[in-house]
């Protein structure tokens, strides 16, 4: 399929990463990015979600995601092993499921499990803007896993560079703080 001409949607640009993904056989990540998409953009957001081999949000983004979806609970690791569980395209990988949860336990769900990893505690004193650390997570996760690092090392690094960003303003690092 050739690639769209007019960007209509972002669910049909996306879709056609998503195929080029499937077809090559490489890794498709998405962010929930908000709570509000799952209900004003579901159709787009259910065309691509069969591309998704890593799916990540936030806790608010997932329990919005789960009531538009029709999931009908609000515990986390349920809603992760529902997103893990919905159809997917490429079926040489496990879909991995992530949702951090600000100080509380970052859920994983992958190969049919659940497990919960600590975030690194921080003193209320040091928070200066917590934008951008879903972000920062992503990023960091995402560092290592394309590198082949394993799931702990992949949610330690996201942890971490989620709790760098979280203690600055912006999301600008100094040679200081990023070393």
């Amino acid at each position: 399929r050739k690639p769209p001409t007019k960007a209509l949607s972002s669910g049909i640009n996306a879709e056609y990463g998503g195929e080029h993904a499937v077809k090559e056989n490489k890794c498709f990540s998405m962010n929930f990015s908000a709570p509000f998409l799952s209900q004003f953009f579901k159709d787009p957001m259910q065309s691509v979600l069969p591309y998704c081999d890593i799916l990540f949000g936030n806790e608010d983004e997932a329990r919005a995601f789960a009531k538009d979806f029709g999931f009908n609970t609000t515990d986390l690791h349920q809603i992760a092993q529902k997103v893990a569980a919905l159809p997917k395209k490429n079926t040489q990988r496990s879909r991995i499921v992530i949702f951090t949860q600000g100080a509380e336990p970052t859920v994983v769900f992958k190969d049919g499990k659940v497990k919960e990893y600590p975030v690194i505690p921080i003193a209320a004193k040091d928070i200066v803007d917590t934008n951008g650390a879903g972000d920062a997570f992503v990023g960091g996760f995402l560092a290592e896993y394309v590198q082949g690092a394993d799931i702990d090392k992949c949610v330690q690094n996201g942890s971490r560079a989620a709790h760098m960003i979280i203690q600055v303003s912006g999301c600008t690092l100094s040679e200081e703080k990023s070393s």
